[in-house]
């Protein structure tokens, strides 16, 4: 007889009427066939009833984790995580009294900020209930809960859903938008900003991604007026990903201002000057520099960047972003007489531009659009060792150096052969090959490629020879890669001397999941050249709006060498793995720009770090928030560990970058270790204040530790690309194995 489910899943299922009785007897077959003679179990069941549709994937999730009663928010039953940040999180919903799909923002404050931000909340939602315009989206309802299990309060803001995909994802896939179509966004999206300003309010929050496409060819402004209740004022202490200050006015910053008509003119020249471009003003991937440059720089003429932009365009553009407010339009309306109106012509322009999304997936040209983030990994620099020697006006000016413009580059459209019939290629690197039907690019053996940008839909993999590696060549811009599984195998990246970005990655990838496989990357150069790096080997971040659940970065037999971190994380995949990998000189291991509240796996085995920074670096931006909880399994590594010049002597296995440690800390690492090598001289974790570089060793007594063994141990041979060199030749360590810990040299790619 077919077990039924447990009676707490009948009871979260009737409770939040997510099915009845009838849909449960439809699933029977499907858990029948899927249990045998095995028990039933809640999570089969739940499985039956997302794949019948009755339930949604993160429905779904929700409930085997036992967190049911959180899919039930105020007049809202939630069916799809959209996005969100330390502080607030986005979901798709279903209202109960209305049964129509809204998008529902949650939002968590401090006690004593509960009450006056709900004023100011519902005095939004009270405006939006005789407000209708097609380019703006306002909070329809609002409401404070008390959220489940946590016992503190959260306010709830209510709003339509608007259908299409946000400008940053169109940006990605395509590249710089034709003038014609940046215009007719302006235009809308200007009407819209018109409308609120003649209400008193302003929008706060002009991004790419709070602006909409939709079928008919409308331009969408999501969030409106959320900024002036949540975050009014600038502040350096919350300082958010780099991608949030885009289009930050200068007196905002300077003086601390809350969002104005005139600071929301200042954003949308940034924004329609980012569509022409394909890239934004100030193409810093650190926060602080991003700022910085607002701050102090002058945007310049877009037509630097783009020379066939119409005359008007460009001047208009000039005058709304300059740093003087005095100097703009003195309010929106002015500024719309200036750019015109909408027309029923331009929406049907913005919806033929909108449709060639859904028929195909385009490639990005081979021009300097580098992609939603193209220098993200900027921010490594706050987590390297630069980072703890800047103090006051040593990290101004640090920061104001990132953020001046590179040398314009000049491009060409280049044939492309397809990938099969490839001719063998000259020692003079070549563009890569376009992808085939099915997302796949073969590399001639040993042959040479320049990187570039290429996105691709579903799977995209780069596939060198394996006994002759194929070689790729950071000169001014890494590979940057955009599809929802990558796959590199039998590759060398390489960064030459004369490369002049020194906030570059060799390779940059916005997947779901992420695997390199027999591949190398390595730094050509001199040592001074390679520790004013700010990059990492690889920088990856998940694709928006996507389930984190799906997330995964994979390593296999892959060497790294050179003076910058191995790996940088923007976000937290669900599961990260490094299995025969070998890092060799200075520059942490891992980088985590933020790693929040979200619980991730760590997963290692035979990983040989030699005269590295910290396994992982950490950089916490909300100190008050919990941090994450890591698992920590290691097996057969060698952590053979160098503090930078700046951290003074002891090195650590895990450096957190924060002026406290919230009050969790000792329960944030589940530690998994076995047969793990560490020199005798090395503290387990410390702690880093960034704004003054003071270091302080944290109480290992509060760890409960097993398989880490302080020895002394030597090398083959001395720290040099070749893997050979790194691999265990003594050590007076007991071995609980007949294996030698750290790296199998004989699997990983061997050094040119």
């Amino acid at each position: 007889m077919l077990e039924p489910p447990s009676s707490s899943l009948l009871k979260s299922l009737s409770s939040l009427k997510l099915c009845s009785p009838r849909d449960l007897r439809r699933c029977r077959g499907y858990v029948r066939r899927l249990t045998r003679d095995l028990p039933a179990f809640d999570s089969i069941w739940i499985d039956a009833l997302v794949q019948s549709r009755r339930l949604t994937a993160f429905q779904g999730q929700s409930l085997e984790a036992s967190q049911g009663e959180r899919l039930q928010v105020g007049p809202c039953l939630l069916l799809e995580r959209l996005g969100g940040t330390a502080t607030a999180e986005t979901f798709l919903a279903q209202r109960r009294d209305a049964d129509d799909v809204c998008v529902l923002k949650l939002t968590s404050a401090a006690p004593e900020q509960i009450r006056p931000q709900s004023e100011h909340l519902a005095k939004l939602v009270s405006v939006a209930t005789d407000f209708a315009h097609p380019a703006i989206v306002l909070p329809q309802a609002t409401q404070v809960v008390e959220w489940p299990s946590a016992g503190d309060l959260r306010l709830v803001s209510i709003s339509r859903h608007v259908r299409g995909p946000h400008l940053a994802e169109l940006l990605v896939r395509r590249g710089r938008f034709p003038t014609s179509v940046v215009v007719e966004i302006g235009r809308q999206l200007l009407d819209g900003l018109v409308a609120l300003e003649a209400r008193g309010l302003v929008h706060g929050d002009l991004l790419l991604s709070n602006v909409r496409i939709t079928p008919r060819g409308q331009s969408v402004l999501v969030d409106a007026g959320l900024v002036s209740v949540f975050r009014p004022e600038f502040s350096f202490h919350t300082i958010r990903s780099a991608d949030r200050y885009d289009g930050l006015a200068p007196e905002r910053i300077s003086a601390g201002l809350p969002p104005s008509s005139s600071s929301d003119l200042y954003a949308l020249g940034c924004l329609l000057w980012h569509l022409l471009a394909g890239r934004p003003p100030f193409a810093a991937g650190d926060p602080l520099a991003k700022v910085a440059a607002h701050q102090t720089q002058t945007i310049v003429d877009v037509r630097e960047w783009v020379p066939d932009t119409p005359d008007w365009l460009a001047k208009t553009l000039l005058r709304w972003t300059a740093t003087n407010p005095a100097a703009r339009p003195r309010s929106l309306r002015e500024a719309a007489a200036d750019f015109g109106r909408p027309t029923r012509g331009g929406r049907r322009l913005l919806a033929s531009f909108r449709g060639e999304f859904d028929r195909s997936t385009p490639r990005k040209p081979p021009t300097e659009s580098n992609s939603r983030w193209p220098l993200t990994v900027a921010a490594i620099f706050v987590m390297s060792g630069a980072a703890l020697s800047l103090l006051d006006q040593g990290a101004r000016n640090f920061v104001l150096s990132l953020t001046r413009p590179r040398e314009e580059i000049s491009t060409r459209e280049t044939h492309r052969q397809p990938a099969e019939e490839l001719p063998n290629l000259a020692r003079e690197p070549q563009p890569l090959p376009a992808p085939n039907a099915s997302g796949r690019i073969v590399l001639a053996p040993g042959g040479r490629y320049l990187a570039e940008d290429i996105a691709g839909s579903g799977s995209l993999q780069i596939v060198g020879d394996e006994l002759h590696p194929a070689e790729i060549v950071i000169a001014d811009r890494a590979l940057s890669l955009w599809a929802e599984r990558i796959q590199l195998s039998h590759v060398r990246f390489t960064r030459q001397p004369s490369a002049t970005n020194l906030s570059s990655s060799m390779l940059i990838a916005d997947c779901q999941q992420l695997e390199v496989h027999q591949s190398r990357f390595d730094q050509i150069g001199d040592d001074s050249t390679q520790t004013r790096r700010r990059g990492a080997a690889i920088a990856w971040r998940p694709q928006e709006s996507r389930s984190r659940r799906e997330t995964q970065v994979v390593l296999r037999n892959t060497v790294f060498t050179g003076a910058t971190p191995a790996v940088y994380l923007n976000s937290l995949p669900n599961r990260f793995t490094a299995e025969n990998v070998l890092k060799v000189g200075h520059g942490g291991f891992v980088q985590l720009s933020d790693p929040g509240a979200a619980d991730w796996i760590c997963d290692l085995r035979r990983v040989t770090l030699r005269g590295t920074g910290p396994l992982l670096r950490c950089w916490t931006t909300h100190e008050s928030a919990p941090l994450s909880r890591v698992t920590l399994s290691a097996t057969s590594c060698v952590f053979d560990l160098n503090p930078s010049a700046s951290e003074v002597t002891r090195p650590a296995l895990i450096a957190w970058m924060t002026r406290r440690l919230p009050s969790n800390w000792t329960l944030a690492i589940d530690w998994q270790l076995e047969g793990i090598l560490v020199p005798p001289d090395i503290d387990v974790m410390t702690r880093i204040d960034p704004s003054t570089g003071h270091r302080m060793a944290v109480d290992e007594s509060q760890f409960n530790i097993d398989g880490l063994v302080a020895a002394r141990f030597e090398f083959s041979g001395p720290a040099t690309p070749r893997p050979e060199d790194s691999a265990l030749r003594s050590s007076d360590a007991p071995r609980a194995s007949a294996s030698v810990p750290g790296i199998d040299a004989d699997s990983l790619p061997s050094a040119p």
